[in-house]
Order: C-alpha cells, then sequence, then structure tokens
C-alpha cells in the first residue's frame, strides 16, 4: 500500500501536498526482518505503474525477495490516508484499497514457501476481499503442509469489517497457528476476550482459539505485554521512547518477536526485541522499521547504538 498524509499535522480537506510513505502489515514485516539480515520474501501483487513501481522499489531496496510478487499491467495499489491527531484531536485514518491488484489476486506460486521457516500473515489481509482470503486460506494450508510455522497477527481493522466478520475468518487460521500475536483490545472486540488479567486473556485465546500456538502474545499498548511459551508466561514492559509515528508499531513488533524466534532466543529475550523494535520504529516517520541488529539489540538493553563505520 501506499500512506498519504498531510504534513505537519494538517487536515486533509486543506491539504496541498500530501507525505508518501509506502505500508502495509505483512510488508512492514518483511522490510524490518530484511533489516535485521533474514532473507524475506513479499507474496503479493503491485500493478505495473509508476505508483506499483514506487512500492516494489522501496521493498526492493530495503532487501525484500520480490521474486514471488505479481506484477499485473492493469489494477491499482491500496492507499491509505493519515491524518496526524495532535491534543484533543486523534489520529484518523482512511483507506482506499477496494479493487486493487492484491485484492483481485487468484493465485500465487507455493514455491515461496519452499526452505521457508514462517510464513506470516494477518486479520488484515483476510478482510480485504474473498479472493484475498481464499489466498491466504491457501498459504497458511500450503505452509502446514510443508512444516512451516505459521504466524497470525490478529489486526482487527473495524473499517474492514466488523468484530463478528473477523472472528469468522481468523477462527479456522489461527487453529493451524504456531505463533499469534493479538491486542488485548482486540482479544475484547473480536473474540470476547474480557479477562482482567493479561495473562488470562492470553491463556483463554490460546485455550480457545489457538491451541496449538507455540508461543502466544497479547500486547497492551503503552502497558506492554505478556507472552505464553512452554507452559509459562512472561511480561514485558513497553520500551519508552518520544514517539515521531506510531504507525506501524505493531509491525515492528511482530518483527522484533520473529527476529527472536529466529535467533532462537527464549520467550523473554524475543519479546524484549519486540518491545525495543517497536518502540525504535516510533522514532522516525513512515511505516517501516529500518534498524541494525545492533541498535535494536542496544535499545532491548536500554541503551543507545553507537556505530562506528
Amino acid at each position: 500500500m501506499l500512506r498519504l498524509s498531510p504534513p505537519a499535522h494538517g487536515r486533509l480537506r486543506s491539504a496541498s501536498q500530501l507525505d508518501l510513505h509506502v505500508a502495509g502489515a505483512e510488508a512492514n514485516v518483511a522490510v524490518a526482518l530484511a533489516a535485521l539480515g533474514v532473507e524475506a520474501a513479499f507474496v503479493s501483487a503491485l500493478p505495473a505503474t509508476p505508483l506499483g513501481d514506487r512500492a516494489a522499489a522501496d521493498l526492493a531496496a530495503a532487501g525484500v525477495d520480490l521474486g514471488f510478487l505479481d506484477r499485473p499491467a492493469a489494477g491499482r495499489i491500496g492507499l491509505f490516508f493519515v491524518e496526524f491527531g495532535a491534543g484533543a484531536r486523534p489520529t484518523t485514518v482512511w483507506y482506499d484499497r477496494s479493487g486493487s491488484a492484491f485484492a483481485q489476486m487468484e493465485r500465487y506460486d507455493p514455491a515461496a514457501l519452499d526452505g521457508a521457516r514462517l510464513a506470516v500473515t494477518s486479520g488484515i489481509t483476510l478482510a480485504i476481499s474473498a479472493a484475498a482470503r481464499r489466498l491466504a486460506e491457501a498459504f497458511v494450508a500450503a505452509a502446514r503442509e510443508r512444516g512451516v510455522e505459521v504466524c497470525v497477527d490478529v489486526n482487527f481493522r473495524a473499517r474492514l469489517s466488523s468484530p463478528e466478520q473477523a472472528r469468522e475468518r481468523l477462527e479456522p487460521i489461527l487453529r493451524q497457528a504456531q505463533i499469534v500475536v493479538c491486542s488485548r483490545r482486540d482479544a475484547k472486540l473480536v473474540f470476547g476476550i474480557a479477562a482482567a488479567e493479561r495473562e488470562l486473556v492470553a491463556v483463554q485465546l490460546r485455550d480457545r482459539f489457538a491451541p496449538e500456538a507455540a508461543i502466544l502474545v497479547v500486547t497492551d499498548g503503552v502497558n506492554g505485554c505478556v507472552g505464553l511459551a512452554d507452559g509459562t508466561a512472561c511480561a514485558q514492559a513497553a520500551i519508552k521512547t518520544d514517539p515521531v509515528d506510531r504507525i506501524g508499531a505493531g509491525d515492528a513488533f511482530l518483527a522484533g518477536l520473529l527476529w527472536g524466534r529466529l535467533r532462537g532466543e527464549p520467550l523473554p529475550a524475543a519479546l524484549r526485541f519486540a518491545a525495543a523494535l517497536g518502540a525504535l520504529k516510533c522514532t522516525v516517520e513512515g511505516d517501516q522499521a529500518l534498524f541494525t541488529p545492533a541498535e535494536v539489540e542496544a535499545a532491548a538493553a536500554g541503551e543507545r547504538a553507537v556505530l562506528v563505520r
């Protein structure tokens, strides 16, 4: 997708120019992992238009493998518009993605999963269109057949579906997932889980909807997160930062968690990396978290990275 927003906390109704950033949940995860040195491929569709070229070039520059990216001659790229809030005015998002190239994508090459360790999708993809939902379901099934760990970020978006629709679409996918991330808000809205303790929210979400999850994380904004793995729970505080742009922080959090998983780190360390990369993302404009391993490790340790070139 492309993200468009008026500069300097302006309003769309009076904007004379817009800042542009390449975005999209799974794309953000792929970019963040590629920046950390992980081989990451992006399975999607971008039209062979100047705007599609802009997004593809951005992903390629970050090191993402686009060998399985469909480039149809016709179609459009999805857009979303952001008005950044200030004071009493909240940040507001509008989507303009109906009929995008990906929403109409009918098939993909399952060879994208050959040799992969993780297959990542989200509730956003399930909500885009019936075709996208079928692709996501096929993607998860193919990953399971190949022994690839399935990772699902619930990522509920009220502007794309109702909570009831999201639950119906997510349930069969979550039951096949080995890694699940869900916000405490989404656990309540989508799955009706409103336990007083975050750990109980995580336990109920796993037991009722994600029984195969080896790792399940419930995020809670500035209150941090709690994760379940190997029969134990682990809490991680949010890493404080002065936010410049919060959009994409959840995707960066997921990338940090997966980076820890790929490194073979125990859950406490993986959650620390997740919190660190999520916090680092908030320090830069745009949706993407382009940070090095040294920067993430330093933030996780509560230090400032000093790079010597």
